[in-house]
């Protein structure tokens, strides 16, 4: 009987994953007199564009929100938001927070938190100096852009085309592309392949590591 009933709790608890509903949405924010960029993502990828003609930075967020219902998930929606911070210094902060989940359903759907939630962020600006983004679950690109770049994925490919500074590029699982780049170039990837191609003119240090990859 014991072990009936722990079967039958863990089909219930699979079927409540399985039935799970999703509600997509989208946000934007601008944010003025932006001197450099930091971009906290939890899952999903990030897309950083040069825009000569942006006046502001500009950032747009597609989210989608996981609940028990449609209509759960469509009340995350409503209540997620897209935070683009200036700080005295002219960095922007850029961040998507999603709406706490209620404490029953996170103790009683095992393994179905917060992190079911994803937003896909593009950001326009005309120029950068300085960019830091991490991401949990996402791939990585970013424009010409200069200072140093700093840029985390734990699980996506990340593209630099044309930045003007130091690089700093770590993924778990996904390859690294950077071309016509300043130097140094730190590029480290866990499972994938590495090309790297310097700008003209370029000329400092470059690390390239790939556990399972070309380069």
């Amino acid at each position: 009987m014991v072990l009936m009933g722990a079967l039958l709790a863990a089909s219930s608890l699979s079927a409540c994953r399985i039935n799970a509903a999703a509600a997509d949405g989208a946000l934007a924010a601008t944010a003025a007199d932006a001197k450099s960029l930091l971009v906290t993502n939890s899952n999903g990828g990030v897309e950083i564009v040069k825009d000569p003609s942006a006046t502001t930075m500009q950032v747009s967020a597609n989210i989608r929100c996981v609940a028990e219902s449609k209509e759960a998930a469509e009340a995350r929606v409503k209540a997620t938001k897209l935070v683009a911070e200036r700080d005295a210094d002219g960095r922007v902060r850029v961040q998507v927070i999603f709406p706490p989940r209620p404490p029953e359903v996170v103790h009683v759907q095992v393994g179905w938190t917060g992190s079911q939630d994803s937003a896909s962020l593009v950001i326009r600006a005309a120029q950068l100096d300085g960019i830091e983004v991490s991401t949990s679950n996402g791939s990585i690109t970013s424009g010409a852009f200069a200072g140093a770049a700093k840029l985390r994925s734990s699980n996506g490919s990340i593209q630099v085309d044309g930045h003007a500074g130091s690089l700093d590029l770590e993924t778990s699982n996904g390859s690294i592309t950077a071309v016509r780049v300043g130097t140094p170039v730190v590029a480290d990837t866990s499972n994938g392949r590495i090309e790297v191609s310097l700008a003209d003119g370029a000329a400092g240090d470059v690390k390239l590591d790939t556990s399972n990859g070309r380069v």
